[in-house]
């Protein structure tokens, strides 16, 4: 895991330990630095879970199975703080800003058909920016 998170294996804390299972166990802040790091070295990884876990518990909630609720809720807290530590708000904030400079393209392109007597042209450019959701 350290190795994907592109953290050294070797460096640990002295707190760190490996039970007789071979579960190893870290201190927290360890941890925690851990699972910041993988998320940023791997975010289509966690963001997929999170997103497919989220959904499948809420939708069976929805569907009575109550169960499910305390998990819902308790998870509820994680899943803004892994989409963060993946750079899931830069990622939506600079897709937002490329949609933004194309249909400025886009629009600049309809303005340039007008100009040059292309109406038909224009108008159906504009018309399908302009159904856009």
């Amino acid at each position: 895991m350290k190795r994907r998170a592109r953290i050294d294996p070797a460096i640990s804390s002295p707190a760190a330990y490996v039970d007789r299972q071979g579960s190893v166990h870290l201190p927290f802040d360890e941890a925690l630095e851990v699972g910041r790091r993988f998320c940023r070295a791997e975010p289509s990884t966690v963001l997929l879970d999170a997103e497919i876990t989220e959904r499948k518990w809420a939708h069976d909630v929805a569907r009575g199975e109550e169960h499910l609720l305390g998990l819902l809720n308790e998870y509820r807290g994680a899943w803004p703080l892994i989409r963060q530590w993946a750079g899931y708000d830069a990622a939506v904030a600079e897709r937002e800003a490329e949609i933004q400079r194309l249909e400025r393209l886009v629009w600049d392109a309809v303005y340039a058909l007008q100009k040059a007597g292309l109406e038909k042209e224009a108008s159906r450019l504009r018309h399908s920016v302009e159904r856009r959701p």
